[in-house]
């Protein structure tokens, strides 16, 4: 009888010292997950009665305030609606998303980062005072993009190459953060989901804006120069399959510029096979496929590109078959890409072959006038050498005056662009513009892309993509 006491004793004290470790770990390590829980009402209840610093544009405009009501604070935004999908919303209901989530802690005054007066509140009791944070959204230019994008489906990217600043990121259909709570039902049900941030979750097949990475590899590993011939019949057989041109096209003899300029599929699934699978994964991965890009966003909403299938986003080293390997060189097949990854391909072109981190934080002000965070430019990845970069730029400049691409030529600028349209098999395509300006000195570079369209991206997109650019070289100062 004794030992089953002890025997139940021994349980008892094991079950209880598991429950007191279980309700530790739940008050300590999992604290702050339990207090970032949309559903955790009360907190964001207590947070909604800081004054909650403003999101600032480039130009110092504001585009979220804060208006007090009822003893809570509330976002005003006095110039509508400007990147709601990257700025997200602040909802006592539905929580935070997007910038508002990212940088809660400076923007209610919590961060441990904000200086000595924040330390000095934090330790007398004193209720925090919300840090500003004016961002690189330029929205002269956000405003235009959005406007491009209006009874569309798409996004814009626009980056400064030299520094990876984010310029405008717009992403349609879209929303207006001051009706979050009455349209909430709506929103979350559209089909078209206007809440979802396509410039970094949105995944498309690339279609022809690839080819600017598979020329990156053929030009980079000696594969091919910008004048080596090639014929072409139409028809590009390889491992039992073809690779045709858009539209049934045959163009002849051609050269590596011109199979650019014109964009001819058999030419670049043929360089596609002079690469094999390892060099042109090697260089997709140099871009910054296959990982996720550093754009500091809550997690989950900025997605990797690269080879998916069904399940998921596919390793670099997954088996491909040569006609696999063509077509994946012509931007079908299994590759998908944000268009955050489109405008990154084309700003390490433009800033000779440096990729730059992509944010979108200029600076934080502490309520005491402090700036306590200024923007730090650094480079993230080397896509290819120099040289080749100054011959894509210039293969890239002849698609813009002579090839698919001329909806995006500008008077007196030189913009240098590759169009896509990527085939969606039920009639729709998906029509890309990657491009930067001006070519002999980039200060911006852009990716458009538009969905469920009859038409090409030299026809839908490139128009859209010179209406920015244009905008963008026109503002006193950018990022």
């Amino acid at each position: 009888m004794n030992k089953a006491i002890s025997r139940i004793f021994i349980v008892g004290v094991i079950l209880f010292v598991a429950l007191i470790l279980n309700l530790t770990w739940i008050m300590a390590g999992r604290a702050q997950w339990f207090a970032d829980r949309p559903e955790n009402k009360r907190g964001i209840a207590k947070e909604m009665k800081i004054k909650r610093g403003d999101i600032l544009g480039y130009d110092g405009s504001t585009i979220a305030g804060s208006l007090r009501r009822s003893g809570y604070y509330y976002r005003e935004y006095p110039q509508g609606t400007v990147a709601p999908q990257l700025v997200g919303y602040d909802s006592v209901r539905y929580g935070r998303s997007g910038i508002e989530d990212e940088l809660n802690d400076e923007l209610t005054g919590q961060s441990t980062d904000l200086g000595v007066q924040s330390w000095i509140d934090r330790i007398l009791g004193r209720k925090p005072k919300g840090a500003s944070v004016q961002l690189t959204l330029v929205p002269a230019v956000q405003k235009e993009a959005q406007k491009a994008l209006s009874g569309l489906k798409g996004a814009i990217v626009v980056l400064d190459p030299k520094t990876g600043a984010l310029i405008a990121s717009a992403s349609a259909p879209t929303y207006d953060p001051a009706n979050l709570e009455d349209d909430w039902a709506r929103l979350s049900n559209d089909p078209g989901a206007p809440l979802l941030n396509r410039p970094t979750q949105g995944l498309y097949p690339p279609g022809s804006a690839f080819k600017v990475v598979t020329a990156t590899s053929g030009l980079d590993n000696g594969k091919v120069t910008p004048d080596t011939e090639f014929i072409d019949t139409g028809t590009y057989v390889v491992f039992g399959g073809k690779v045709t041109n858009y539209g049934g096209a045959v163009f002849g003899p051609n050269d590596f510029t011109t199979a650019l300029t014109y964009s001819i599929n058999t030419t670049f699934g043929k360089v596609g096979n002079l690469l094999g699978r390892k060099r042109l994964i090697s260089s997709m991965q140099r871009f910054g496929f296959y990982q996720t890009p550093p754009l500091p966003l809550p997690r989950g909403t900025v997605v990797p590109s690269g080879r998916y299938s069904k399940n998921g986003l596919l390793s670099p080293d997954a088996f491909m078959d040569p006609l696999a390997v063509a077509w994946a060189a012509v931007g079908q097949e299994q590759i998908l890409s944000t268009p955050l990854q489109m405008a990154l391909v084309a700003a390490g072109v433009a800033n000779g072959g440096r990729v730059m981190k992509p944010y979108y934080t200029q600076q934080v002000v502490a309520a005491s006038g402090a700036v306590v965070q200024k923007a730090q430019p650094a480079q993230w990845l080397v896509a290819m050498k120099p040289a080749t970069a100054s011959e894509l730029n210039i293969m890239m400049q002849r698609v813009v005056n002579a090839g698919t691409g001329t909806a995006a030529a500008l008077e007196g600028i030189q913009v240098a662009g590759k169009t896509g349209t990527a085939e969606r098999g039920d009639g729709s395509n998906l029509a890309w513009f990657i491009a930067f300006a001006p070519a002999e000195d980039p200060q911006v570079a852009i990716a458009v892309i538009i969905e469920d369209t009859q038409s090409t991206g030299g026809e839908a997109a490139a128009p859209l993509a010179a209406a920015v650019i244009k905008t963008a070289l026109a503002q006193p100062s950018l990022p």
